[in-house]
């Protein structure tokens, strides 16, 4: 499962649908809040991340990523205008 964090609706189901069209599985998230939830539930194995996000920004979730055991070795991908 990918996860693919983006404020941007349209920019969101473009990347999920992407993926998802040459076979990923794939999840759109609206938030950093929304992250953390979803990281609840399961691990994905890809988070591309954007940086410009309202709240929390890609940079501040992707320290508190690296800093939790459980998701320190998740690979993420910044993604930004």
């Amino acid at each position: 499962m990918i996860f693919c964090v983006e404020d941007d609706p349209n920019i969101r189901e473009l990347e999920v649908y992407t993926l998802q069209s040459v076979g990923f599985k794939a999840l759109g998230i609206g938030s950093g809040d929304e992250l953390f939830k979803a990281l609840e539930c399961g691990k994905p194995t890809l988070i591309l991340l954007d940086i410009m996000l309202p709240g929390e920004d890609g940079l501040s979730l992707l320290k508190r990523l690296r800093s939790d055991k459980r998701t320190a070795q998740v690979p993420v991908i910044m993604a930004t205008a």
